[in-house]
This record gives structure tokens, C-alpha cells and sequence, in this order.
């Protein structure tokens, strides 16, 4: 039943797109209805470059006017506007006006109160319309002369001082076409570079750090390299002392955009500030300036600024203040300030001050200001607004991921923040989720939200490097900071219910406001199975298995899912003999059972290494790279003594192996609301020392919404098998996505996206292994299975709605015909997911 209704969705939702687009074209097809007699649809922007067409966005980037977006070459937004009327307010009056005149048999059927409805819902139905939809973007002759001018000018900048633009406008009937013809001609590059600067202090400044300065003598000219000259020039003087340094003091003069042999001199002119002194302009030569006191202010409050600071500390010639009580300690206060008193003024160092100190996470808000004092003297003051020591949080929320499908979620929120002083941070938190499971886990049918997840967290942050041999390696202005977690989980209905036991003392710190590095000393999880006896019922394709063997070689034998392990046990050397290949099947199914049902610990150490790009919430053009290595059971397997060749603790396995993970995304875009998004993972995991398997919850899978998207979670693998197992793991993956992702109508957002991956075993990595499931270099890269599809996606701003309609396209583990064989509506695989995939 539940897959009857979900191909019936499926089915749907199909139906009603195609009768939407059906609707678009042939029953308001005529995008250029609403243009009046002289205006003409702009439909094409074309920018030639000595006459290679570009797609560069730093190039049309520059297009002032656009044609309306399309998707799927489709004006959508454009169709809606134009089902609209936008001289319906107009109409709208006058149905109301006659309206409120008549009397006939509608009214009195509906009542005019009803009718009046009917009537207004007319025109809210209208306004929608246009307000959703997107206007015809009318062809503006000005602005194609501006954005010549805006291409010629950027050529320029770049050293092309004798480019043109010439532009050609193609109209057809009601629409256009626009052509930017750009021809370079020869560039200008850069000859000597001669400074000329007035105060001879920053003179001597400049002289010493011209290595700073990006124009080089023999470069492109390029306006880019002149602005990253005036920006690192007056970093360099006000980490030098000169704190009135602007940027407006530097100029280029004598550039000479004529020169016959294309080289062109350059000056660089710094100059001394100038002021209005009752209208004569002075000079003021610019100085270096000291911080001679500091003062902290460390209990801010806005609304008792006018109250006196009543407790005074000093510490290294700094002065700390409170009105009652200074709260924190003062060490770890200074141990944030990068200043000190009689030092020269330096931008780095405020800006390193001002970092820590809101990364202590105890304070609202951090203000630094200067106030300058006689002789070239400033006074610093910071001032800090504190958080609540106490919070208390309650949060609800939708959660998805490649395992739980769809759930709620909701948790309860405890901190303390300066603990001990020292501007410690403790969290406590409570969590529980109920949700329906991406897989048939539990041997049912079932689409109810029958799994549920309970779990408690305890943490504690230090601002600072808290292990002794590694406190100095990092400098303070990275952020170091040290965090110990110790927690607890119950999931019940993923598979075998588990509980997990964890404890994590980690280490993070930020090289550069775009890398971050991570050291786990110790990350130790015990994980225990609470319901192997349920494992044949849940694992119901290994129990056909053994339910075949037994039917024609044991007929006598009662054999059930709970006795089905001991039937395994009772089989002998003789069946070996005489079946090989049956007693094989269940040696590796009791092999499987062993390693998914085995409780383990799982003592951890990793670095990992995290770079991301991204400049902000708007940016769609970044790079994001990670990097992580774990070892387990290796570092610290001393602390545990071995059984029978195998690491234990209380009779309870010791993991051993190693782990590498590389995951690496790039995102880019083509216009303003369409963008491409890739990612590749890769990930080995090898057993070390005396152990042969990776631990079920350490090793990989594939398929899931935010994985191969045309199989459902632990499908798909490993390498060409078809093993119809419930859950299929290996230790080695590849996973490489790519999305077209493009906006079809205000918060409405479409993609195209195709998914290529697989898992795999290694030789010498597990025992139960078949030849089909390894990985055997290069030639096993043809059993990467590829999905394709679309997706509908709606933004909420604070989430992404997500459906996903993925199709087998190339399925590794078929015998022939590996290609489009069951590429249909009835296979294919329907994801609801939560923001996006990657």
C-alpha cells in the first residue's frame, strides 16, 4: 500500500507539471502581449571578444539589462505576469461599482456579501500574478549605450586603453537581440614606478615594505593592481603607527594612456593630510602614534552608563574596571588583548583583539575605541558588553539525513557560561527525535514515524589549549580552544536498536578566516546492540538464505529467525566437503551477522583539515575543501590487552583501523539566479593490527537523498554485486555529484542534477568478501553506478524544502543492458529532503 501511494505521488506530481507547462505554451504563449505599439522584447544578450563569444561572468556581469530568466528555455516568471491583467484595477472598480447597482439571480443564490468575495478573490488572484510573476523586460536603447560604456571602461582598467564597443540591435517583429562587439586592440603595460611622498616618516615605512605593493615594473596595467596597492600601502602604515592614515592620501599621476610604445611610467604620490582651518587649507604631516594607557571596561551596560566603575585591577600596565565585581579572570581577559601600553598603534593588532574576545562567546558585544592624547598618544578603550551567564533553550525542528527520511525533532538547551572564571562555556543538552526511517529497517511496511532517537550531551569549552606539550604550538590570535564531551544516545528502529556511549576531547583552532583545523586527542565510543535477537527478522534476505539451504539439505531441522544462528553453528566440515559453495553462504552470512551485531569500542584520534571560501550568505562562487584522517585503536591501543589476537576491554572489541576522508565542492554561476554545484568524496578505511572488519558504524554506504539519490540509503553496492541485503557497507567509496540549480519563479527553485558513485570492499579488508564486491583497481571503476534527475525546491529563507525525482541511469550490477534498463517512473526513487544535498 505504501508504494502504491507513493508511485501514485510520484505519478501526480508528473502529471501536474506537464498539463502546468502544457498549459504555457499553447494557451498564453504570446510573451509579448502586454508590449505596446513601439516596444520591442529584449530575448538575447550577446558579448563577442575579438569575435569569441563569452560567458565569463566578470564579463557579463557588466549587462545593464537582461532578458527575462528562463528555465528549461522556458520564460515561466514571464508566462505568469502575462496570464495576469495589469489594467485590472481599472476593471476592478468598475465591477465593484456595478456591482453595487445590481440585483440579479447570483446574488440572490450567493447572497452579495458571497459575490463580493468571488470578486476580490478576482483581483488578489491578479495581483498575485503580477507580483509573482516577472514584467517583459523592454529593450532600453540608453542602457545598451551605458553598458558598452560600462565594457569599454572595464577593458580599460585592464590595460586596453584604445578598445572599442560597438553594439548591434536585431529586432524581429516584438523582440530583439543585442550584440557587444569588444576589440581589444594592444595592451599598455607598466615602465618605471617613481614615489613621491611628503612625510618622511611614512616614507621611510613605505621604503621598507615595497614588497607589499602589487604594481610591478613590466605587469599589464591593470586598475585592479592599483587598487590593492592603495588598500596594502595603508594597511601597512596603520599597522605602523599611523593611525589618521586613509586611503585618499595616495594618488597615480603622470599616466601616460598615449604612449607610443605602449609602456606607460607610474607615480605614486602620498601626501600629507589636509584640513579647513577657517578656510585655509593646512598640512598635516602624518605621525606616529603610541598607545600609551588601556582601559577595559568588563560589565558594560547601556543602561547604567551613567554609573561610576567602582573596582579597579591592574594587570602587565593594563587597567581592568567593574562596577561591582570583575566577573572573569583576569589573565584570560589579557591572555585576548593584543596591545599593550606603549606600543605602536597597529590596526592587526585591534582587529586580533577585537577576534578573540568575541570568540570567548561571553560577551554581546566588544567596542574598541581610541582617544588621542597629547605628543602622538592614544588611549584605548574596550569595552564589554556580557552575555546572561545563564540560558535555558527549548528548540523544535524538521530533521532529514540519508538515514532518517523525515522527522521532528526537539531538544532542551542548558548553558553556563564562565564556569570557572576563565570564560569557560558548559552545555548541557537534551535531545529526541521521532521519524520515519529512508529504508525498510525495521522488516515492516510500515510508513508510520515508528523510529525514534533519545539522547543527552554534556560539553565544556575552554578558550585556550588546555594539554600542557601542545598549549604553545598555536599562537593566540588562531582562536585555539579545547572542548570535552561526554554523552549518551538511544535509536530505536534503525536497524538494531543501539545505544551509544561517547566521550571526545578535541582541540580547533582558525589558521586564516578561511582554514580551520581540528585535533581529536580522543574520541572513544562504545557502541552496544540492544536488539540482536530481532537481527534475522530485520535482516530478512540473509534469513531466505538460510531458509533455502536448510529446505533442501536439513529438511528435519525447525528452523526459525531465533534459532537460525545456532542452525549455522550445528553445520559441519562434512557439508563443507560435500557443499562447498552453500557452506560458504553461511559461514560469511554468520560472518556478517558477527560484525553488525558485535559490540565495539571505538577509540579515536583525527586531525582534520576544513577550507572554505565562502564570503558570505550571498556568495555562489567559493570553493570548500576537508580533509580528514582517524586512526583508531593505534595510538592508544596500549591501554587495552589482547584476547586471542584481538584487542578487548572487559570482553568487549577494540576497534583497529585507519581512515581517510576527502571531501571537496565547487560552486559557480553562469547569471544571477542559475549556478552549477559540484562534489567528490572519497573514502578508504583499512583494519589494522590483529583486525580484520571495519565496525558497522565506521564503514560506508551508498544512496540516500544526499547521496546517489536514484537508490534509496544502503542500496546500492558494493562494486557490481546484487546482494539484496537489507544493508550493504563497504570500506572504500567514490561519490561525485553535479547540479544545475536555477530559479523558475520567486521562492521556487529547479534542478538538474546527476549522481555518480559506488562502495566497495578491499582485498585483505573483510573476510566475507565476493569477488564482485571488491575493489580491483582501475577496472573496477566501471562498476560506478549513475544517477540522474530533477528536483523542486522552495526556500524559506531559514530552510530549503526539498523533492527530488531520481532515475536509475547506469546500474553496475545488471548482467546486460546496464544502461536506461529500468529507467521508469515505477523505479525510480522519490526524495524529500531538508536544504541541499551539498
Amino acid at each position: 500500500m505504501k508504494y502504491q501511494f507513493y508511485n501514485f505521488l510520484k505519478a501526480k506530481h508528473l502529471n501536474i507539471l506537464f498539463y502546468t507547462l502544457l498549459g504555457f505554451l499553447f494557451t498564453d504563449c504570446n510573451i509579448t502581449k502586454h508590449l505596446k505599439k513601439d516596444e520591442v522584447l529584449l530575448s538575447k544578450n550577446t558579448i563577442k571578444i575579438e569575435g569569441k563569444t563569452t560567458s565569463d561572468h566578470t564579463i557579463t556581469d557588466y549587462l545593464i539589462q537582461r532578458p527575462n530568466s528562463k528555465t528549461l528555455n522556458l520564460p515561466i516568471g514571464l508566462f505568469f505576469y502575462n496570464i495576469g491583467n495589469i489594467d485590472y484595477d481599472s476593471i476592478h472598480k468598475q465591477k465593484i461599482l456595478k456591482f453595487q447597482k445590481r440585483n440579479n439571480l447570483l446574488d440572490r443564490i450567493l447572497s452579495k456579501k458571497q459575490t463580493l468575495k468571488i470578486i476580490n478573490k478576482n483581483k488578489s488572484l491578479n495581483d498575485w500574478l503580477l507580483t509573482n510573476g516577472e514584467a517583459p523586460e523592454i529593450l532600453d536603447a540608453n542602457k545598451t549605450v551605458s553598458t558598452a560604456e560600462n565594457l569599454r571602461t572595464h577593458f580599460f582598467r585592464r590595460g586596453y586603453f584604445d578598445a572599442t564597443v560597438e553594439t548591434r540591435t536585431t529586432r524581429n517583429t516584438k523582440k530583439a537581440e543585442v550584440l557587444y562587439n569588444v576589440t581589444k586592440e594592444k595592451p599598455y603595460f607598466i615602465g618605471d614606478i617613481k614615489y613621491f611622498i611628503a612625510s618622511e616618516a611614512v616614507d621611510s615605512i613605505v621604503q621598507l615594505n615595497t614588497h607589499f605593493i602589487s604594481l610591478k615594473k613590466g605587469d599589464q596595467y591593470n586598475h585592479e593592481k592599483f587598487k590593492e596597492t592603495i588598500i596594502n600601502l595603508t594597511k601597512t602604515l596603520r599597522n605602523n603607527g599611523f593611525y589618521h592614515f586613509t586611503e585618499n592620501l595616495i594618488s597615480f599621476k603622470n599616466i601616460d594612456t598615449l604612449a607610443k610604445n605602449h609602456i606607460t611610467p607610474v607615480e605614486i604620490h602620498i601626501d600629507h593630510k589636509k584640513i579647513n582651518n577657517g578656510g585655509n587649507i593646512e598640512e598635516i604631516p602624518s605621525k606616529i602614534q603610541v598607545i600609551k594607557e588601556i582601559e577595559v571596561l568588563t560589565d558594560y551596560n547601556y543602561e547604567k552608563r551613567d554609573k561610576s566603575y567602582d573596582v579597579k585591577r591592574d594587570f602587565n600596565g593594563v587597567n581592568f574596571y567593574a562596577r561591582q565585581k570583575i566577573k572573569h579572570k583576569i589573565k584570560t581577559l589579557a591572555n585576548s588583548i593584543f596591545i599593550k601600553p606603549n606600543q605602536t598603534y597597529s590596526d592587526d593588532a585591534i582587529e586580533a583583539t577585537r577576534k578573540h574576545l568575541k570568540s570567548l562567546n561571553n560577551f554581546k558585544a566588544v567596542k574598541i575605541n581610541q582617544v588621542e592624547l597629547p605628543n602622538n598618544k592614544l588611549a584605548t578603550t574596550i569595552t564589554l558588553t556580557p552575555l546572561k551567564k545563564y540560558g535555558v533553550g527549548v528548540n523544535t525542528e524538521i530533521i532529514h539525513s540519508n538515514i532518517k527520511q523525515v522527522g521532528l525533532s526537539g531538544g532542551f538547551n542548558f548553558i553556563n557560561r564562565n564556569l570557572f572564571k576563565g570564560a569557560e562555556i558548559f552545555q548541557l543538552a537534551l535531545q529526541g527525535s521521532i521519524f520515519d526511517t529512508a529504508t525498510k529497517v525495521s522488516g515492516t511496511d510500515s510508513n508510520k514515524f515508528d523510529a525514534y532517537e533519545i539522547g543527552i550531551d554534556a560539553s565544556l569549552e575552554f578558550p585556550k589549549f588546555i594539554f600542557p606539550l601542545i598549549s604553545k604550538l598555536v599562537p593566540r590570535t588562531m582562536t585555539p580552544k579545547t572542548k570535552i564531551t561526554i554523552g549518551t544516545s538511544f535509536q530505536k528502529n534503525i536497524g538494531l536498536d543501539k545505544q551509544n556511549i561517547t566521550g571526545i576531547i578535541d582541540y580547533n583552532w582558525k589558521s586564516s578566516s578561511k582554514n580551520k583545523h581540528i585535533i581529536e586527542l580522543a574520541n572513544i565510543q562504545y557502541i552496544k546492540n540492544l536488539n540482536i535477537d530481532s537481527y534475522f527478522n530485520i535482516y530478512s534476505s540473509e534469513y531466505n538464505k538460510i531458509k533455502k539451504i536448510q529446505q533442501e539439505y536439513f529438511t528435519g531441522y525447525n528452523l526459525t529467525t531465533l534459532n537460525a544462528n545456532r542452525f549455522i553453528s550445528t553445520v559441519n566440515s562434512d557439508f563443507r566437503a560435500s557443499n562447498p559453495e552453500e557452506y560458504n553462504t553461511l559461514k560469511n552470512i554468520n560472518e556478517r551477522r558477527s560484525i553488525i551485531t558485535t559490540n565495539n569500542i571505538i577509540p579515536a584520534a583525527s586531525y582534520s583539515f576544513e577550507h572554505n571560501s565562502k564570503k558570505g550568505l550571498s556568495d555562489t562562487r567559493y570553493n570548500y575543501f576537508k580533509a580528514k584522517i582517524t586512526s583508531v585503536g593505534n595510538v592508544n591501543s596500549f591501554i587495552f590487552k589482547s584476547e586471542e589476537g584481538q584487542k578487548t576491554y572487559k570482553n568487549v572489541p577494540v576497534s583497529q583501523f585507519l581512515k581517510l576522508d576527502i571531501d571537496f565542492r565547487k560552486f559557480w554561476n553562469n547569471s544571477t539566479h542559475n549556478s552549477f554545484a559540484f562534489r567528490t568524496f572519497v573514502g578508504i578505511a583499512m583494519p589494522t593490527k590483529e583486525n580484520t572488519d571495519i565496525p558497522f558504524i565506521s564503514s560506508y554506504f551508498a544512496g540516500g537523498s544526499n547521496d546517489i539519490r536514484a537508490w534509496k540509503t544502503y542500496e546500492l553496492g558494493p562494486g557490481s554485486s546484487a546482494s539484496g541485503l537489507e544493508f550493504n557497507i563497504g570500506n572504500f567509496k567514490i561519490l561525485s555529484s553535479l547540479e544545475y540549480r536555477f530559479k523558475i519563479l520567486n521562492s521556487i527553485h529547479g534542478a538538474v542534477f546527476a549522481d555518480a558513485g559506488n562502495i566497495w570492499n578491499l582485498k585483505n579488508a573483510t573476510f566475507t568478501a565476493t569477488e564482485e564486491e571488491l575493489f580491483s583497481g582501475l577496472k573496477s571503476l566501471g562498476n560506478i553506478a549513475l544517477g540522474t534527475g530533477v528536483g523542486v525546491r522552495y526556500d524559506f529563507n531559514f530552510l530549503v524544502l526539498r523533492l527530488d525525482l531520481a532515475f536509475k541511469t547506469y546500474e553496475p550490477y545488471l548482467t546486460d543492458n546496464k544502461w536506461f534498463k529500468n529507467y521508469t517512473l515505477n523505479d525510480s526513487v522519490l526524495n524529500i529532503g531538508i536544504n541541499y544535498p551539498f
